[in-house]
This record gives structure tokens, C-alpha cells and sequence, in this order.
């Protein structure tokens, strides 16, 4: 393990957490006692951007704290009534947009625990580092992003690209704006992003398509992720790629469609006309894959598409 003293920013961020939730504490110190130094790198690197700016002094860094410990409280409230029932919470996208995506204050503190568990939970980081891989092998000059969320996604590509177009489409007036802190935390020209608010399926995105259509950890909010990924082929460019995440047996306070496991999410992939090029399935818990279905793991899914 690396010492900790040499990472100081990203210790400014795990100190607050630990010193609100001690159980978050032992889980963290667990995560990162295993990782080599290309997270730490990663890690302090991402720390060091969010607290000069977005996490810019103490009181903010304790509320982004509290929101990171509600977000994992309720997921693992959620995950204690999953394996009660067998089914999520919500079952109409509708719902959701009135209870969480439309209702500001629960926005903010879901999404920003969500950011922040790119620095904890092992299979976030993985399913980055699998985004980041791909950006290696590909020219982008036209992108979209589907779901923004917190805009982590965005701003690696932006970074790597820095002259592409880029369109961010959310459902979500919270997550437009939050996208919008995280280009001006990483000092990004968000002159350039044109911001759409509204359904994917129906704003209008012109004709042209893009190189790279991101789609992370979208399907699993909506009531058709079928016509999602349609529509995504659609808008694809010839030669184009689509990264794509979401996750089986993943109940949260705002997840809709239920993947039962991997395979039936390749299967939707297939049967909406798209190519797999490489995926990999990551699970939520260290449990051998041949008892994932049985206990009903939470499998965060990443791949990368093309037309075929």
C-alpha cells in the first residue's frame, strides 16, 4: 500500500467520510489497501481538481461527504429490500423524474455521492479506467453524452479531445448543471458543450451523428432501454463507437429496468442492431461469478459498441 501522507489531498476527502460514517471508513481503507499506484495517481489527481474548486473548503467538502454516505446508505437500504422481493423500488421512469431527478435537493446530494464514488467503489473505478482505455484507440470530433450525471465521463473526453463538438443531453435540470460546475472545476471551455434539457428520445440532434455517443449508467432509469439504444445506433457515425454502462441487479432509489444478469443485456444490445466490441462485467461485491445470480450481486456492466 502506498503511504497514505504522500497523497494528501485525496486523504482531505476520505477523513471526512470516515469521520462522519466509521463504517465507510473500514470499507474505503479496505478498497484502497489493494490498489496500485496508478490509482493513487488517479486518485489524488481527481481529489486535488474537485477541492480547489468544487469541493473548495471544509463545510463544502463535509456536505459532499454526507451526501456520499446518504447515497450508500440508500443504495444499501435498497439492496436489503431487493433481496427481500426480487424486484426495485420503481417500476415508471415517471415517478422517478418526479421524486428524484425533478426535486433539486435530492439531486444534488445523489449525484455528487455518485461522483465521489468514482475515488471508492471498485467497480466504478474499473468501469473509468475501461472509458479511459478506449478514448487511446479512438478520434472523436463530434460527442454526445446521454444522462450526463455528474459529467466525469465528459470532462476525460474533453480533456483527451479538446477541440471536439460535444452535445450533453439530460432528463435532469440538476445534472445540466452540474455538468456545467465539473467544466469550469477542470478549467474546460463549456462555450463549446451545448447543453440540451429534455428526453433523449424526442429532442431533436440533427442529422450529422457522432464519432462517440456516451451512455453511462443510463438504461437502467428508463422504461425502454430498448428504443435507448435504437435511437443511439441511429445518431452513431459510421466508424463510430458507443461506450456504454449500466448494471444488473442494481436496485437504487431511481432504477427502473431490471437486467436480471449480463447476458440479457448483450442480448438487448444485439437486438437493437449493435456490435460488441469489448466488455466486461464488474462486481459490486469480491463474489465468484458462478453465485452471482443466486445471490443477486449487483453487476455494473461496461462495453464498447459499434455498428458491426
Amino acid at each position: 500500500m502506498e503511504r497514505c501522507e504522500d497523497y494528501p489531498e485525496l486523504m482531505k476527502i476520505i477523513h471526512v467520510i470516515s469521520a462522519e460514517n466509521p463504517l465507510q471508513r473500514k470499507r474505503i481503507n479496505a478498497f484502497i489497501s489493494r490498489q496500485d499506484v496508478s490509482y493513487w495517481t488517479f486518485a489524488e489527481e481527481l481529489s486535488r481538481t474537485l477541492n480547489s474548486s468544487f469541493l473548495r473548503d471544509d463545510q463544502v467538502r463535509l456536505e459532499a461527504a454526507r451526501s456520499y454516505n446518504r447515497m450508500c446508505m440508500d443504495i444499501l437500504r435498497e439492496q436489503i429490500r431487493f433481496r427481500k422481493t426480487g424486484v426495485y423500488l420503481l417500476d415508471d421512469a415517471h415517478v422517478a423524474d418526479e421524486t428524484v431527478y425533478s426535486q433539486k435537493s435530492v439531486m444534488r446530494y445523489y449525484i455528487v455521492g455518485l461522483l465521489l464514488s468514482y475515488l471508492f467503489w471498485p467497480n466504478h473505478f474499473q468501469m473509468l479506467s475501461f472509458f479511459k482505455d478506449h478514448l487511446n484507440n479512438i478520434r472523436v470530433e463530434r460527442c454526445l453524452e446521454v444522462g450526463v450525471g455528474h459529467g466525469l465521463f465528459t470532462v476525460e473526453m474533453m480533456r483527451r479531445f479538446p477541440d471536439s463538438e460535444v452535445t450533453l443531453v439530460d432528463i435532469s435540470l440538476t445534472s445540466v448543471e452540474l455538468a456545467q460546475e465539473m467544466l469550469t472545476t477542470f478549467d474546460l471551455d463549456s462555450s463549446r458543450v451545448k447543453f440540451i434539457l429534455g428526453d433523449f428520445l424526442t429532442v431533436p440532434l440533427g442529422t450529422v451523428g457522432f464519432d462517440l455517443i456516451i451512455m453511462g449508467e443510463v438504461l437502467e432509469h428508463v422504461n425502454d432501454a430498448s428504443r435507448f439504444l435504437t435511437r443511439a445506433r441511429e445518431l452513431l457515425r459510421p466508424g463510430g463507437s458507443i461506450f456504454l454502462s449500466t448494471c444488473a441487479n442494481c436496485p437504487a432509489v431511481d432504477h427502473i429496468y431490471h437486467f436480471h444478469n449480463v447476458d440479457e443485456i448483450r442480448g438487448l444490445i444485439r437486438s437493437a442492431g449493435l456490435s460488441i466490441v469489448r466488455d466486461a462485467a464488474l462486481p459490486a461485491e469480491d463474489v465468484p461469478e458462478a453465485r452471482w445470480q443466486q445471490e443477486l450481486v449487483t453487476i455494473n456492466y461496461s462495453s464498447i459498441l459499434n455498428l458491426g
